[in-house]
């Protein structure tokens, strides 16, 4: 029976593999696949791969030029200098055949979340359905696939994290926790928020393991480049002037209000920033004994999106994480399945809204209200106790 069983799981592992792979084709041969985020992942790692320096402005303009891509956003590479260790493997691919791996493996990383978290509470395979029509219809899934953006390995990333301290293991989930520092402007923020939960909790073996894998970190990056620090932060912060009020955050939203004056935008952003860090630690500190791993982290993800100077909507993808941990937790206090399992697609359909109006006013900072509904309904639900006759919905694994 175990053989069998272990027979269907191959099967279903090959089947999902093809299918992914499948519309990964079809998703890339409609697009211009050069000139896309994704080319700046790729060229990274084939740089990296042939000796060439990314953040060498000479060198990364003429390898856009070099395979014929006209749209350069950047003058260098903006992102710390390990994460292009991650695309070095796709950089013996050609471009082509790099993007359409990539978002086949995309797809398999969002899916094999969703499973993940699906499996921390028994009876939950009756959301299979709604999720995954949640995610398939979300507008960061879209955007995320079509541009070739790392959400889906971050989204992973997070949710192994949140699995593995729900398992008691904490060392080993704080070990991860600085690789999402590969993307700082996400990672950054998690960063913080989580290492004080740990502190919060004395989990000092914990916070040990994080160190260790920042020096790590640090170390691989200065084998690549003992000055990428230095040029890193120089480029960082080039971009984040550039882009500072654009985004659908927080400092986004002051912008659009104050119509791009730096200075309200900057109260408006750090008061606004301040209150929603204050009710994040306010739940830390009031956390009661079935305040779950998970659950804290679902809170960082909707933290981070709202206060981070800089992300996109693509970025919101992350948002999976929370919704599924809310969606659960309604369905362990006794929500109704039809309003629960509804819950994702209405998301949905707010972040349609949203698109109409950042098209006509040619913004992206509308979808700020996304991770804002998310964080309200997390603050609603994930921090309720569970009554007493539902503790049994609770995995124990």
């Amino acid at each position: 029976m175990d053989r069998l069983r272990w027979y269907w799981w191959v099967l279903l592992v090959l089947l999902l593999s093809l299918a992914s792979y499948a519309l990964a084709v079809r998703i890339v041969n409609s697009i211009d696949y050069r000139n896309n985020d994704f080319f700046t992942f790729w060229l990274a790692g084939h740089m990296v791969l042939h000796g060439g320096d990314p953040y060498s402005p000479l060198q990364w303009v003429a390898g856009h030029h070099a395979f014929g891509v006209t749209w350069i956003p950047n003058q260098a590479y903006v992102y710390p200098l390990p994460l292009s260790l991650l695309f070095v493997p796709l950089g013996l691919l050609s471009l082509h055949q790099a993007f359409i791996v990539w978002v086949a493996l995309s797809i398999i990383m969002i899916l094999v979340a969703l499973a993940l978290l699906l499996k921390l509470q028994a009876g939950s395979g009756r959301f299979v359905i709604p999720l995954f029509a949640g995610t398939i219809f979300f507008r960061p899934t879209t955007l995320t696939l079509f541009t070739g953006q790392v959400s889906s390995w971050l989204l992973l990333l997070v949710t192994i994290i949140a699995i593995l301290w729900e398992k008691g293991k904490w060392e080993w989930g704080s070990l991860l926790l600085p690789i999402l520092m590969l993307k700082p402007n996400l990672g950054a923020p998690m960063v913080v928020l989580l290492g004080l939960w740990l502190l919060f909790q004395k989990r000092y073996r914990a916070i040990l393991a994080m160190v260790v894998m920042g020096m790590i970190l640090l170390t691989v990056g200065f084998l690549q480049n003992p000055h990428w620090i230095s040029a890193y932060w120089g480029i960082g912060n080039t971009k984040l002037a550039e882009t500072f009020g654009g985004s659908p955050t927080v400092w986004g939203l002051g912008a659009l209000i104050s119509h791009n004056q730096i200075t309200a935008t900057l109260i408006f952003g750090s008061l606004t920033g301040l209150l929603v860090l204050f009710g994040f630690l306010r739940v830390l500190l009031s956390a009661h004994p079935t305040m779950r791993p998970v659950d804290v982290v679902a809170l960082a993800v909707c933290v981070t999106l709202l206060v981070t100077p800089y992300t996109w909507t693509y970025d919101q993808l992350l948002l999976i994480l929370p919704l599924t941990s809310a969606i659960l937790a309604m369905d362990r206090i006794g929500v109704r399945f039809l309003v629960t399992a509804s819950v994702f697609l209405a998301i949905d359909v707010l972040a349609v809204i949203l698109l109409i109006f950042d098209t006509l006013m040619q913004v992206e900072i509308w979808n700020v209200l996304v991770p804002l509904a998310v964080f309200g309904l997390c603050l609603v639900y994930l921090t309720r106790r569970i009554p007493s006759g539902n503790l049994e919905a609770v995995s124990k694994s």
